[in-house]
């Protein structure tokens, strides 16, 4: 390949383009570097605005989630919890109550999405219930006999709740709902006399909890750095932060221009992460199937997703790829096991315009229940306006072949004689499924039941 000409050397490197190109470079860094900030800005936006909640309200989803649920990569079958809490005036208090008929799994998390303490079943209660303390950065103060102390990094935090009803029946769902309105979030010093609590049910409503993948992106990340502490790992990131005009003290504002390279940046840097998540994990059935763990071992579960290797460094892409399309984990290893495929068994990748075919063989090993649920490629999000989201063991209308193997169908419309098995797709747009088994037994533990590859039907 012939060098460029001097002239052209002088128009590649005149200040300005120099300038530009390197405020790119920037830009696209600090959006994988930020993507977990900014996933939990946007639940808390949506909280804040969509269920016209507070800090330390209860947020709940009533029944199974259908596409109002934009949150990324979220169950259909279980009642979701959710609350935003704020240390910035002193500890809070979370009051998990005892499991009765239902199950609680979940945890308390930084605005990282670091999961920083098990609650409920699978938790530090083990389904006995709780007081815990969340504790902010550097506190120094003692923690009250009777609570659970939970120190964390960040002043904003979240938690994420899954109430596992025995079935999805009215009166079960009923009876969930009613274990969650005795959960009790307050300030420490209202511990004698704490307010009651506001519990907000946004099963009816749109609930836009995704980041958007343009220049706003940026005023999200400003939002978070300007709000929350530096962490000595991100010193060198900050200084890069300063150029785009991001950072402690400043008043983020990008002018049409800018925002024309904010643009460019994050659509690069959104590229990058949705090829990566699909990418990332390794082959739950080494070499037999094309289904595939959410994450690596070594980068997920070797540092409980984190993704920092004390003494050696942050994995920042894998963890851009994780909160590109997750939310809400447990501290791993946790009472489930998840899957995920972009692809036919030949290797074809899924396409809303099509039609597939996906068994579930007999005997699923699930002590609890298993869940296969459809997702947009493009933000990790249940199909906007999808009539099916996903379909699970719970359901009693699906038909089942003689052998007890269960046949679901993907696709734009449903086949005729399969409508209960039938998950809805949207013509023209990429998708990607997630396998779920809530209280995995052995045959998934030690991989001798095997789930089959999706097929696509002519």
């Amino acid at each position: 390949m012939p060098l460029p000409s001097f002239s052209q050397t002088q128009s590649l490197s005149s200040p300005e383009n120099l300038h530009n190109r390197m405020l790119e470079r920037r830009a696209v860094e600090a959006a994988v570097w930020g993507m977990p900030l900014v996933n939990f800005d946007a639940m808390r936006q949506a909280y804040f605005r969509d269920a016209g909640a507070r800090y330390n309200d209860v947020m709940y989803w009533s029944r199974p989630s259908d596409w109002k649920n934009q949150t990324t990569t979220p169950n259909h079958s279980t009642i979701y919890v959710m609350t935003f809490v704020n240390l910035k005036d002193g500890p809070v208090v979370l009051d998990i109550p005892a499991t009765t008929t239902a199950g609680l799994y979940g945890a308390v998390l930084d605005a990282w999405t670091i999961p920083l303490l098990n609650v409920g079943s699978r938790g530090q209660d083990q389904g006995k219930g709780g007081r815990y303390l969340m504790l902010p950065p550097g506190y120094k103060g003692e923690v009250p006999a009777g609570f659970i102390p939970i120190q964390s990094s960040t002043y904003n935090n979240y938690t994420l709740l899954r109430v596992i009803t025995q079935t999805t029946s009215t009166q079960d769902l009923a009876n969930g709902v009613d274990y969650l309105k005795t959960l009790k979030v307050y300030p420490l010093e209202q511990a004698q006399t704490p307010a009651s609590n506001r519990y907000i049910d946004v099963a009816d409503k749109v609930f836009e909890a995704i980041a958007r993948y343009d220049a706003s992106f940026y005023d999200s990340l400003a939002r978070m750095v300007s709000e929350e502490p530096v962490q000595d790992r991100d010193m060198s990131m900050m200084g890069q932060l300063n150029a785009l005009g991001i950072g402690k003290g400043l008043d983020f504002k990008a002018d049409a221009q800018r925002q024309k390279l904010l643009d460019a940046a994050i659509g690069e840097a959104h590229a990058y992460m949705m090829d990566g998540y699909a990418r990332s994990g390794i082959e739950v059935w080494e070499g037999r199937r094309k289904w595939r763990s959410l994450a690596g071992p070594k980068q997920a579960i070797g540092t409980k997703l984190t993704f920092i290797e004390p003494g050696q460094g942050v994995y920042l892409d894998e963890r851009a790829f994780a909160w590109f399309a997750m939310f809400g984990p447990i501290v791993p290893p946790g009472p489930q096991v998840y899957m995920k495929s972009y692809e036919t068994g030949k290797g074809e990748p899924l396409d809303g315009s099509q039609s597939y075919r996906l068994t579930i063989p007999a005997n699923a090993p699930a002590r609890d229940f298993w869940a296969l649920d459809v997702y947009d490629a493009r933000t990790a999000g249940f199909i906007r306006e999808a009539r099916v989201v996903g379909l699970d063991s719970y359901n009693q209308q699906m038909k089942k072949n003689p052998d007890g193997s269960v046949d679901l169908y993907f696709g734009p419309k449903p086949p005729t004689g399969h409508e209960a098995n039938w998950i809805s797709t949207q013509a023209g747009q990429p998708f990607f499924t997630m396998f779920r088994i809530y209280g995995p037994q052995q045959p998934m533990v030690d991989r001798s039941w095997v789930l089959s590859d999706i097929e696509k039907l002519d």
